[in-house]
Protein backbone atom coordinates (compact mmCIF):
# COMPACT_ATOMS: atom_id res chain seq x y z
CA UNK A 1 0.00 0.00 0.00
CA UNK A 2 1.08 3.52 -1.10
CA UNK A 3 2.09 5.73 2.19
CA UNK A 4 3.09 9.00 0.32
CA UNK A 5 2.11 12.49 1.66
CA UNK A 6 1.88 15.08 -0.82
CA UNK A 7 2.06 18.37 -0.42
CA UNK A 8 2.04 21.22 -3.35
CA UNK A 9 3.87 24.76 -2.43
CA UNK A 10 2.64 26.06 -5.85
CA UNK A 11 -1.07 25.10 -6.14
CA UNK A 12 -2.07 28.16 -8.45
CA UNK A 13 -0.60 31.83 -9.57
CA UNK A 14 -1.46 34.57 -7.46
CA UNK A 15 -2.79 37.50 -9.35
CA UNK A 16 -2.24 41.26 -8.84
CA UNK A 17 -5.48 41.56 -7.52
CA UNK A 18 -4.40 38.87 -4.55
CA UNK A 19 -1.59 40.82 -3.89
CA UNK A 20 -3.53 44.06 -3.56
CA UNK A 21 -6.01 42.56 -1.30
CA UNK A 22 -3.68 40.33 1.00
CA UNK A 23 -0.26 42.08 0.83
CA UNK A 24 -0.55 45.55 -0.55
CA UNK A 25 1.26 47.31 1.81
CA UNK A 26 4.76 45.36 1.42
CA UNK A 27 4.14 44.91 -2.34
CA UNK A 28 7.83 45.34 -3.72
CA UNK A 29 8.31 46.85 -7.49
CA UNK A 30 8.70 44.23 -9.97
CA UNK A 31 11.62 44.12 -12.39
CA UNK A 32 11.49 46.63 -15.34
CA UNK A 33 10.04 44.60 -18.80
CA UNK A 34 9.66 45.86 -22.49
CA UNK A 35 6.30 45.91 -23.19
CA UNK A 36 5.08 44.37 -26.42
CA UNK A 37 3.26 48.17 -27.55
CA UNK A 38 3.67 51.74 -25.67
CA UNK A 39 3.51 54.99 -26.35
CA UNK A 40 3.82 58.29 -24.36
CA UNK A 41 2.45 61.65 -25.65
CA UNK A 42 3.02 65.07 -23.50
CA UNK A 43 2.49 68.79 -24.09
CA UNK A 44 3.52 71.43 -21.58
CA UNK A 45 2.82 75.47 -20.82
CA UNK A 46 5.84 77.48 -21.59
CA UNK A 47 6.03 77.67 -17.94
CA UNK A 48 6.03 73.98 -17.07
CA UNK A 49 9.70 73.51 -16.11
CA UNK A 50 9.65 69.98 -17.45
CA UNK A 51 8.58 70.31 -20.89
CA UNK A 52 9.29 74.07 -21.63
CA UNK A 53 6.25 74.42 -23.46
CA UNK A 54 7.10 71.44 -26.03
CA UNK A 55 5.54 68.90 -27.22
CA UNK A 56 7.25 64.71 -27.61
CA UNK A 57 5.65 61.71 -28.29
CA UNK A 58 7.22 58.66 -28.00
CA UNK A 59 6.21 54.73 -29.22
CA UNK A 60 7.14 51.36 -29.80
CA UNK A 61 6.01 51.52 -32.83
CA UNK A 62 8.91 54.31 -33.74
CA UNK A 63 11.64 52.28 -32.46
CA UNK A 64 11.77 53.87 -28.93
CA UNK A 65 12.79 51.61 -25.80
CA UNK A 66 10.53 51.13 -23.18
CA UNK A 67 10.24 50.39 -20.00
CA UNK A 68 7.27 49.12 -17.28
CA UNK A 69 7.49 47.79 -13.77
CA UNK A 70 5.22 48.68 -10.64
CA UNK A 71 2.60 46.78 -8.01
CA UNK A 72 -1.10 46.85 -7.85
CA UNK A 73 -0.67 50.43 -6.25
CA UNK A 74 1.92 52.18 -8.51
CA UNK A 75 3.09 51.88 -11.98
CA UNK A 76 6.20 53.73 -13.77
CA UNK A 77 6.33 53.88 -17.58
CA UNK A 78 9.91 54.96 -19.16
CA UNK A 79 10.90 56.16 -22.28
CA UNK A 80 15.04 54.62 -21.84
CA UNK A 81 16.60 55.83 -25.25
CA UNK A 82 15.52 59.49 -26.28
CA UNK A 83 18.66 61.62 -27.16
CA UNK A 84 18.19 64.24 -24.34
CA UNK A 85 17.44 62.01 -21.65
CA UNK A 86 14.86 59.40 -20.32
CA UNK A 87 10.95 60.24 -19.75
CA UNK A 88 9.18 58.91 -16.86
CA UNK A 89 5.85 59.02 -15.67
CA UNK A 90 5.05 57.55 -12.24
CA UNK A 91 1.27 57.42 -11.07
CA UNK A 92 0.38 55.60 -7.79
CA UNK A 93 -2.86 55.16 -5.93
CA UNK A 94 -3.49 56.00 -2.11
CA UNK A 95 -1.56 53.48 0.26
CA UNK A 96 -3.39 50.46 0.71
CA UNK A 97 -5.17 50.51 -2.47
CA UNK A 98 -4.90 48.94 -6.12
CA UNK A 99 -4.65 51.66 -8.95
CA UNK A 100 -8.04 50.59 -10.95
CA UNK A 101 -9.85 52.53 -13.78
CA UNK A 102 -11.68 55.91 -12.22
CA UNK A 103 -9.92 59.52 -11.97
CA UNK A 104 -7.43 60.42 -9.15
CA UNK A 105 -7.22 64.09 -7.79
CA UNK A 106 -4.93 66.39 -5.67
CA UNK A 107 -2.04 63.77 -6.86
CA UNK A 108 1.31 65.25 -4.78
CA UNK A 109 5.11 64.29 -5.92
CA UNK A 110 4.87 61.77 -2.78
CA UNK A 111 4.24 58.09 -4.66
CA UNK A 112 5.19 55.98 -2.22
CA UNK A 113 2.94 55.38 1.76
CA UNK A 114 0.71 58.24 1.25
CA UNK A 115 -2.83 58.65 1.83
CA UNK A 116 -2.93 60.58 -1.39
CA UNK A 117 -2.37 59.29 -5.31
CA UNK A 118 0.80 60.43 -6.53
CA UNK A 119 2.41 61.42 -9.80
CA UNK A 120 5.55 62.56 -11.03
CA UNK A 121 6.73 63.40 -14.61
CA UNK A 122 10.56 63.91 -15.71
CA UNK A 123 11.92 64.31 -18.75
CA UNK A 124 15.16 65.51 -20.54
CA UNK A 125 16.63 65.37 -17.43
CA UNK A 126 14.26 67.98 -16.02
CA UNK A 127 12.09 67.64 -13.08
CA UNK A 128 10.00 69.16 -10.83
CA UNK A 129 12.42 71.28 -8.62
CA UNK A 130 9.73 72.29 -5.64
CA UNK A 131 7.59 69.46 -6.09
CA UNK A 132 4.01 68.77 -7.85
CA UNK A 133 0.67 68.44 -7.66
CA UNK A 134 -1.79 67.38 -10.23
CA UNK A 135 -4.11 64.27 -11.33
CA UNK A 136 -4.83 61.65 -13.46
CA UNK A 137 -7.60 59.27 -15.04
CA UNK A 138 -6.89 55.81 -15.89
CA UNK A 139 -9.45 54.26 -18.85
CA UNK A 140 -7.95 50.86 -18.40
CA UNK A 141 -5.67 48.56 -16.49
CA UNK A 142 -5.27 44.39 -16.84
CA UNK A 143 -2.91 42.44 -14.41
CA UNK A 144 -2.22 38.90 -14.77
CA UNK A 145 0.38 37.23 -12.44
CA UNK A 146 2.75 38.10 -10.98
CA UNK A 147 2.91 41.79 -11.63
CA UNK A 148 2.30 40.82 -15.09
CA UNK A 149 0.55 44.18 -17.41
CA UNK A 150 -1.44 43.13 -19.69
CA UNK A 151 -3.20 46.65 -20.99
CA UNK A 152 -2.20 50.15 -18.90
CA UNK A 153 -4.21 53.19 -20.54
CA UNK A 154 -4.45 57.12 -18.42
CA UNK A 155 -4.54 60.22 -19.33
CA UNK A 156 -2.39 62.87 -16.71
CA UNK A 157 -2.20 66.33 -15.59
CA UNK A 158 0.78 67.98 -14.13
CA UNK A 159 1.89 71.28 -12.46
CA UNK A 160 5.30 71.99 -11.21
CA UNK A 161 4.72 73.79 -7.12
CA UNK A 162 5.48 77.66 -7.95
CA UNK A 163 4.25 77.24 -11.41
CA UNK A 164 1.87 78.84 -13.77
CA UNK A 165 2.02 76.36 -16.55
CA UNK A 166 1.08 72.56 -16.59
CA UNK A 167 2.50 69.58 -18.22
CA UNK A 168 -0.27 67.25 -20.01
CA UNK A 169 -0.07 63.77 -21.44
CA UNK A 170 -1.46 59.95 -21.83
CA UNK A 171 0.59 57.02 -21.72
CA UNK A 172 -0.88 53.59 -23.18
CA UNK A 173 1.01 50.10 -22.70
CA UNK A 174 -0.14 47.00 -24.13
CA UNK A 175 1.03 43.23 -23.65
CA UNK A 176 -0.29 39.68 -24.73
CA UNK A 177 -2.81 37.85 -22.51
CA UNK A 178 -0.65 36.82 -19.54
CA UNK A 179 0.64 33.10 -20.08
CA UNK A 180 0.34 30.15 -17.53
CA UNK A 181 2.16 29.71 -14.50
CA UNK A 182 4.52 27.23 -14.47
CA UNK A 183 3.38 24.06 -12.58
CA UNK A 184 5.85 21.09 -11.95
CA UNK A 185 4.75 17.99 -9.89
CA UNK A 186 6.81 15.06 -8.56
CA UNK A 187 5.78 11.57 -7.39
CA UNK A 188 8.33 9.36 -5.63
CA UNK A 189 7.22 5.72 -5.99
CA UNK A 190 6.83 2.93 -3.61
CA UNK A 191 9.97 0.49 -5.14
CA UNK A 192 13.71 1.02 -4.91
CA UNK A 193 17.03 -1.11 -5.47
CA UNK A 194 20.02 -1.61 -3.42
CA UNK A 195 23.52 -3.01 -4.67
CA UNK A 196 24.12 -5.00 -1.63
CA UNK A 197 28.23 -5.47 -2.34
CA UNK A 198 28.27 -1.11 -2.29
CA UNK A 199 25.59 -0.38 0.03
CA UNK A 200 24.39 1.87 -2.95
CA UNK A 201 20.20 2.65 -2.98
CA UNK A 202 18.89 3.50 -5.98
CA UNK A 203 14.99 5.20 -6.10
CA UNK A 204 13.09 6.70 -8.99
CA UNK A 205 9.89 8.28 -9.57
CA UNK A 206 7.97 11.05 -12.41
CA UNK A 207 7.80 14.68 -13.00
CA UNK A 208 5.65 16.47 -14.56
CA UNK A 209 5.03 20.02 -15.86
CA UNK A 210 2.82 22.52 -17.48
CA UNK A 211 5.50 23.89 -20.08
CA UNK A 212 8.92 22.74 -20.93
CA UNK A 213 11.31 23.10 -18.23
CA UNK A 214 14.05 22.01 -16.44
CA UNK A 215 13.70 20.50 -13.26
CA UNK A 216 15.47 19.53 -10.25
CA UNK A 217 14.83 16.81 -7.94
CA UNK A 218 16.31 17.17 -4.58
CA UNK A 219 15.98 15.22 -1.14
CA UNK A 220 16.92 12.52 1.40
CA UNK A 221 16.71 8.48 1.83
CA UNK A 222 17.00 7.82 5.35
CA UNK A 223 16.14 4.22 7.02
CA UNK A 224 16.44 3.90 10.62
CA UNK A 225 17.66 0.24 11.91
CA UNK A 226 17.95 -0.72 15.55
CA UNK A 227 18.72 2.71 17.07
CA UNK A 228 21.04 3.81 14.13
CA UNK A 229 20.30 5.57 10.97
CA UNK A 230 21.59 5.23 7.26
CA UNK A 231 21.07 8.53 4.98
CA UNK A 232 21.56 9.62 1.30
CA UNK A 233 20.88 12.65 -0.75
CA UNK A 234 18.14 11.88 -4.17
CA UNK A 235 19.32 14.10 -6.38
CA UNK A 236 18.11 14.51 -10.19
CA UNK A 237 17.98 16.74 -13.11
CA UNK A 238 15.10 16.14 -15.88
CA UNK A 239 14.46 17.63 -19.05
CA UNK A 240 10.25 18.15 -18.63
CA UNK A 241 8.04 18.57 -21.15
CA UNK A 242 4.28 18.45 -20.92
CA UNK A 243 2.08 15.66 -21.07
CA UNK A 244 2.90 12.05 -19.85
CA UNK A 245 5.08 11.73 -16.63
CA UNK A 246 9.33 11.85 -16.77
CA UNK A 247 11.07 9.71 -15.09
CA UNK A 248 13.58 10.36 -12.53
CA UNK A 249 16.21 7.94 -10.92
CA UNK A 250 18.69 8.78 -8.07
CA UNK A 251 21.38 6.57 -6.61
CA UNK A 252 22.90 6.77 -3.49
CA UNK A 253 25.32 5.96 -0.90
CA UNK A 254 24.98 6.34 2.45
CA UNK A 255 26.77 8.77 4.36
CA UNK A 256 26.52 7.86 7.72
CA UNK A 257 28.56 5.61 9.48
CA UNK A 258 25.16 3.02 8.80
CA UNK A 259 25.22 1.12 5.43
CA UNK A 260 21.71 1.07 4.28
CA UNK A 261 20.49 -2.62 4.36
CA UNK A 262 17.22 -4.40 2.56
CA UNK A 263 13.84 -3.01 3.60
CA UNK A 264 11.86 -0.39 3.98
CA UNK A 265 13.30 3.50 3.70
CA UNK A 266 11.49 6.83 3.50
CA UNK A 267 12.49 8.82 0.56
CA UNK A 268 11.15 12.55 -0.20
CA UNK A 269 11.48 14.57 -3.22
CA UNK A 270 11.20 18.09 -3.88
CA UNK A 271 11.29 19.36 -7.52
CA UNK A 272 11.93 22.89 -8.57
CA UNK A 273 12.36 24.84 -11.55
CA UNK A 274 12.25 28.37 -12.66
CA UNK A 275 9.74 30.20 -14.48
CA UNK A 276 11.27 32.78 -17.18
CA UNK A 277 8.11 34.21 -17.94
CA UNK A 278 7.55 35.65 -14.32
CA UNK A 279 10.81 35.26 -12.55
CA UNK A 280 9.85 33.25 -10.01
CA UNK A 281 10.91 29.89 -8.79
CA UNK A 282 8.18 27.14 -8.94
CA UNK A 283 8.34 23.66 -6.69
CA UNK A 284 6.17 20.67 -5.40
CA UNK A 285 7.09 17.67 -3.23
CA UNK A 286 6.38 14.64 -2.67
CA UNK A 287 7.57 11.50 0.20
CA UNK A 288 6.84 7.79 0.32
CA UNK A 289 8.27 4.83 2.60
CA UNK A 290 9.84 2.51 -0.32
CA UNK A 291 10.39 -1.18 0.01
CA UNK A 292 14.36 -2.16 -1.22
CA UNK A 293 15.00 -5.23 -3.08
CA UNK A 294 18.51 -6.31 -4.68
CA UNK A 295 19.18 -4.83 -7.32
Amino acid sequence: MRLSRKRSLLATALTLTTVAIGALAVATPAQAKAPQSASLVVTGDTDDPVTEGRSYSFATADGDGFNVWGTANHLTVQVFDPPAGPWTIDLSAPVGQPLTVGTYTGATEYLYESPLPGIALSGNDRICPYGQTGSFTVTDISWGPYGYLERFDATFEQRCNYSTGSARGEVHVANPPAPPVLAVGVEVATTGTIDTRTDEVTVHGTVTCTAPATVYVEGQVTQARHGQRAEGLVRAEVACTPGEPIAWTSATPSFSATPFRRGDVEVSANASSYDTTYDVFVSDADSATVGLSKG
